[in-house]
């Protein structure tokens, strides 16, 4: 069906999305393999192939997959084995462009006999490309039949390719053979508000996690220096103003206890990755947002965020946040953390990040030091004491697997089955090889790595060049995240241990935010969404005039600049679409 085209990219809603998904950030981790695919995003975090060794020897026709031994997804609906052909299907990943030998890769040999299926690696790597090589191709029909797409950054993969009949819509008679991957759908905001506009299912999203369970809000946090609390007998902090008097007090309390003024409290990512952080008020900072009464509205434009502006205007006065915080480069704001100057330090908090900000950062730059004898992590802030502490609610990092137009129903259909047991219990483990060979499982069914004798676990893309075809469900940070999986190198036990704790404090109550607008590409809207509001913020802070005047004096300029005509196109689209 034909609907209205809403074309090319959202501005200011999605940059501060783009947080959670970048594709310049380094890699944080320090991962034992690379099985979870992060060359294209900042939170996800394998570790450097760097000619690390194989691992342990091939150990022959006995290795294979995992077998939950009885567990109820088992392999979820997923045929494995009596395929009478091998479909060869052109196919793009999110990864670096992989390979397919079945003589010298055992992986690519699984899959060709258990499913039925030989990718093929397109010509052109579209998702390490510009939106424009992905948009020529769809014109002119040569798209890969599966391929990735950054709808975060190019939304009009949706609101053009869709109407423009330029991606092919999964049949929902092939959706119901499948129930993990319709789970997967239809736990997915964003693939539910797209489903209300188009009528339809037309890619299957690439969530952090293939578990909605483990991240149900923005995996973003606070590292903070534990040592330096128990030496002034302080707690985390749990609300804003405990927040400040902490900062406070690693500014002038000498929390290091060398007798020098030589310490402050805040630094890091900067007002965009801070402004999550202002949900604790129970709007949505980042998003559009809905009243009691319906009247949409734009959250930084709420009067809500004037309290905790006035904390950190309170803060910047006080000297206990990073002068340069507005336009600092989350690596020099994490240099400062680990050089023992600054208390806490804003940046993702993920079981990667919390690994990679502990291990790769910390550790590196203080030998001989146990990370996680000093360090913890703020989840989330209460605006006032005996308020639930709140996070932004997660959205969907929306990278997305879409098909072209030339797929055919039974390509589909054998692409759906492949992607239905890489959900399953049994297929989930297949992104870090094989049982046997490259893992095993304990007695009590924890999930350990097999290495070498220098202490190598395998180099999956060294050893699989097809591995990255077992990445399209997730992102792989559920088994980041799995206390019973080993995942890293180093301090796995107590990396899983901060990272459980803090996505049970911050998943209490997120705020949920509104999805539909992230898709409307009206100049109208975007054009009022880009106003400058982290930059507006951050001169609220670090100004002369009452917090609440700057505030208000922002309002009437965003105002100017055509917001009310946004607030009005977002209610007709909503009115439209029916959100």
């Amino acid at each position: 069906m034909k609907r209205k085209i809403i074309s090319t990219l959202l501005a200011m809603s999605m940059v501060l999305s783009m947080a959670a998904c970048g594709n310049s950030d380094e890699p944080a981790g320090n991962s034992a393999n690379d099985a979870s695919s992060g060359e294209a995003n900042d939170e996800s975090t394998p570790a450097d192939d760097g000619g690390a060794d194989d691992g342990a020897d091939d150990g022959g026709e006995e290795s294979q997959p995992a077998d939950d031994g009885g567990s109820a997804a088992g392999s979820g609906s997923a045929q494995m084995g009596g395929f009478e052909d091998v479909l060869t299907i052109t196919a793009d990943s999110d990864a670096d462009p992989f390979s397919w030998d079945p003589s010298t890769d055992k992986m690519a040999a699984y899959i060709e006999e258990n499913f039925g299926i030989a990718f093929q690696q397109s010509e052109t790597n579209y998702y390490n490309n510009e939106f424009a090589v992905t948009q020529l191709a769809a014109t002119d029909g040569t798209l890969p039949k599966v391929f990735a797409a950054d709808i975060l950054y190019s939304p009009a993969m949706i609101t053009q390719f869709i109407p423009e009949e330029l991606v092919a819509e999964i049949p929902e008679n092939l959706l119901e053979k499948y129930p993990l991957t319709k789970a997967l759908l239809e736990n997915d905001a964003v693939a539910q508000t797209v489903h209300g506009m188009y009528d339809g299912y037309y890619f299957l999203p690439k969530p952090d996690s293939a578990d909605p369970n483990i991240y149900k809000a923005e995996r973003k946090g606070i590292f903070i220096r534990t040592d330096w609390l128990d030496n002034l007998g302080l707690e985390i902090p749990t609300t804003w103003e405990e927040f400040y008097n902490v900062a406070h007090a690693f500014t002038y309390d000498d929390p290091d206890g060398n007798g020098v003024n030589d310490t402050f409290g805040l630094t890091g990512d900067g007002m965009g990755t801070l402004r999550y952080f202002f949900s604790s008020t129970g709007v949505s900072n980042i998003y559009w947002n809905r009243d009691a009464d319906g009247n949409w509205f734009f959250g930084p434009m709420d009067d809500s965020n004037i309290e905790i502006l006035e904390w950190l205007r309170k803060m910047y006065e006080d000297g206990s946040i990073d002068p340069d915080f507005g336009g600092i480069k989350w690596e020099d704001g994490l240099k400062t953390f680990c050089s023992n100057t600054a208390g806490m330090c804003l940046r993702n908090a993920d079981a990667d990040w919390i690994n990679g900000v502990a291990v790769k950062y910390y550790a590196a730059a203080n030998p001989g030091v146990n990370p996680f004898d000093r360090l913890g992590v703020i989840p989330a802030l209460a605006l006032k004491e005996g308020d639930t502490p709140r996070m932004e609610g997660y959205v969907s990092c929306m990278v997305a697997t879409m098909f072209a137009p030339e797929i055919t129903e039974e390509e589909m259909d054998r692409f759906l089955n492949y992607y239905e047991y890489l959900l399953s219990d049994e297929g989930k483990y297949m992104r870090m090889g094989f049982e046997g060979e490259d893992w095993e499982r304990d007695a009590d069914g924890n999930i350990k790595l097999i290495r070498d004798e220098n202490g190598n676990s395998t180099a999956m893309s060294v050893k699989y060049p097809c591995s990255a075809v077992t990445h399209w469900p997730s992102w792989g940070f559920e088994l980041a995240a799995y206390e019973n999986v080993e995942y890293f190198d180093e301090y796995n036990d107590e990396t899983k241990a901060m990272n459980a704790k803090a996505c049970e404090f911050r998943n209490q109550d997120p705020v949920w935010p509104e999805i539909g607008p992230k898709l409307i590409d009206d100049t109208v809207v975007t054009d009022a969404t880009s106003f400058a509001f982290s930059a507006e913020y951050w001169q609220i802070i670090t100004g002369t005039e009452p917090v609440a005047d700057m505030f208000a004096d922002m309002k009437e300029r965003a105002i100017a600049s055509g917001y009310n005509d946004a607030v009005e196109a977002v209610t007709e689209y909503a009115e439209q679409y029916g959100w």
